[in-house]
């Protein structure tokens, strides 16, 4: 097995997944790349821009640029922290918990249509061995 296309495969996959989710998003200011930054804040009670940047591996640039347009949007919030004003807190809106059901929505029909001949058990084992892999691909982070 030649494992350096893996590589391939991932970057295909997402690439693809990226085309599709951009082709089905009629939501206003909503692309693929920042959806999946709505539903990371979605997942927790409010995070910062290096959590989003460290969590998804995305560079601080377009992090910022899209927190802007989601926050111009009325997706998100941004409130600087009381104790540290150089760190700002991004908290999703009622309105970007709505967007987030049919961001979920899309992507489940989209992995639904991928996954359609796969066991739950592989499609289970399948998720835990990439969150492994995700998990040990974070030593990358302190590469120099």
């Amino acid at each position: 097995m030649d494992t350096i296309k893996l590589g391939k495969f991932i970057g295909a996959l997402h690439r693809r997944f990226q085309t599709a989710m951009n082709r089905k998003l009629t939501l206003p200011e909503i692309n693929a790349s920042n959806a999946n930054f709505l539903l990371f804040i979605s997942e927790h009670d409010r995070v910062t821009a290096k959590q989003i940047t460290t969590e998804l591996a995305i560079n601080k640039g377009l992090v910022s640029r899209e927190m802007t347009r989601l926050e111009n949007a009325g997706y998100v919030t941004r409130v600087p922290d009381a104790i540290d004003r150089r760190a700002t807190w991004v908290s999703i809106t009622p309105k970007g918990l709505t967007a987030c059901e049919t961001i979920r929505q899309i992507k489940q029909a989209l992995w639904d249509q991928v996954l359609v001949d796969t066991s739950a058990a592989d499609v289970e084992l399948f998720f835990n061995q990439l969150a492994s892999l995700s998990e040990r691909a974070k030593a990358f982070d302190q590469l120099q």
